[in-house]
């Protein structure tokens, strides 16, 4: 009976040495990447050329029957189904990081065959070049370096005069404060999707912050990508380094009754339920630098009613005619957009739409006591208060449209659809299948998903084949 006693625990220890290498080879992977880093993302190269028809052979990778793949796509693939036939790696869980605001761009893998991986590289074109330290040294025709050691391959952006440093530089920093140690972080980059990517927000703790925890609550945007039912579906949180997800601030749910003034043939709708407390800061910043002088001085005098805005905003549109696909102009388009104001800022916004039309000399007529008419780029302009809201439109208001929108904004603060009968609108020589976008916002989290529509075609193959 004690001898039975004894042997549990032996028993449970063996079971345990036989896990543990396979639950933690993620955690390996990661264990070199510092938690300061700018973004960090997994990869699943394998399995994404699965899906895209790729067959993983004892000799190598097959592409999909018919599919005529580009050179460089087709080097990458043989690529990687040479580093899968040969096991020296394991090709379905890459890591890819920057660092130094962005500055250093890399690549990790583990290894478990240093001297097969250095094989199958040398066959793709790559060249080894010299051994400094612990490392095999060189670098590939996209001018990455290349460090090779015992464990673990480093493509680094960084000349190879300075990758070894640059590595040595980010071990040092992982040894003490690894991604891992991000206990919330860790588990998304390790969970089963496709790509898993987190970015930080703001930046990292400072060496001997006061707040012990500091690293722990630094916020991470956050996105998980994966293929369902044949479609791409992700999903997007903000959390800190712990786990913890953080609500949207500034966001109600999105008001379905503007729904009801948009038409059923409608194929672009964005709504978005705003309080005054929403951060507009991240959105004039970004319009700001790249919109140049002008841009920044519209944004000036338009961002008190964006401040404003305590309500759903909604952006609708669809095609008018053929061309709109091919000539994106106002004409070709209709489109309605309303966004819920103060009585008193939509009047200051009138009164400044009108100070405009007599300056340039075009006398509106008016459609009740709210609404404005103006005949502009060949088609009459809707300008008013509908309903409480700061309207505009290029078609006459109306409130009893009929559409299918309300499952997709139905509890949600915000929502969006995209629609494309065929790509083929956009040129002929593009394939005739269409695609249906939609993102749903809820208070926490932002879902996605992309599918196609008139083929079968798996998704992987079928953007494949559309872009090359």
């Amino acid at each position: 009976m004690k001898s039975r006693f004894l042997t549990m625990p032996a028993l449970v220890a063996l079971i345990l040495a036989a896990l543990l290498p396979s639950c933690s080879k993620e955690s390996r992977l990661l264990d070199a990447i510092p938690s300061d880093v700018d973004q960090v993302m997994v990869l699943r190269l394998k399995t994404a050329l699965e899906d895209a028809g790729y067959k993983f052979e004892p000799s190598g990778v097959k592409a999909p029957e018919g599919l005529d793949v580009p050179g460089r796509l087709a080097t990458f693939a043989e690529l990687v189904g040479k580093l899968d036939a040969s096991g020296a790696c394991d090709v379905n869980s890459v890591a890819v990081a920057t660092s130094g605001n962005q500055q250093v761009k890399f690549v990790t893998i583990l290894v478990s065959d240093a001297g097969k991986f250095k094989e199958a590289m040398s066959g793709a074109g790559m060249e080894w070049t010299d051994e400094i330290g612990n490392y095999s040294c060189g670098t590939t025709s996209a001018g990455m370096s290349v460090l090779l050691d015992k464990e673990r391959v480093w493509f680094v952006t960084a000349t190879p005069s300075d990758a070894v440093a640059v590595v040595d530089a980010l071990r040092k920093r992982a040894d003490k404060n690894p991604v891992t140690s991000l206990a919330g972080v860790t588990d998304l980059l390790e969970g089963p999707g496709l790509v898993n990517a987190a970015v930080r927000q703001g930046a990292p703790a400072k060496k001997g912050a006061k707040e012990p925890n500091a690293a722990q609550t630094t916020r991470w945007a956050t996105f998980t990508g994966d293929i369902k039912d044949n479609a791409l579906v992700g999903r997007s949180v903000i959390m800190e380094g712990d786990g913890k997800v953080i609500p949207f601030e500034g966001l109600q749910p999105v008001n379905q009754a503007v729904l009801s003034y948009v038409p059923a043939d409608f194929n672009i709708v964005l709504g978005l339920g705003i309080t005054p407390d929403f951060d507009w800061s991240s959105v004039t910043t970004l319009i700001g630098a790249f919109g140049g002088f002008q841009a920044r001085g519209m944004l000036a005098a338009a961002t008190p009613y964006l401040q404003a805005l305590d309500g759903t905003v909604l952006l609708a549109a669809g095609p008018a005619n053929d061309e709109a696909y091919t000539d994106v102009d106002p004409g070709n388009w209709r489109f309605l957009l309303m966004a819920r104001l103060p009585q008193d800022k939509i009047n200051d916004i009138m009164g400044m739409v009108r100070s405009s039309l007599f300056m340039a000399g075009i006398s509106p007529r008016m459609a009740g006591d709210a609404l404005m008419v103006i005949p502009q780029y060949g088609m009459d302009l809707y300008i008013g208060n509908v309903d409480g809201y700061f309207a505009v439109s290029n078609m006459p208001f109306d409130p009893n449209r009929q559409n299918q929108l309300a499952p997709l904004f139905d509890g949600k603060n915000g929502a969006f659809t995209l629609n494309l009968p065929s790509l083929q609108l956009f040129g002929a020589d593009l394939p005739a299948f269409g695609i249906s976008v939609k993102s749903q916002v809820g208070a926490d989290n932002t879902d996605f998903r992309l599918s196609l529509t008139g083929t079968d075609t798996p998704i992987f193959r079928a953007i494949l084949e559309a872009v090359i």
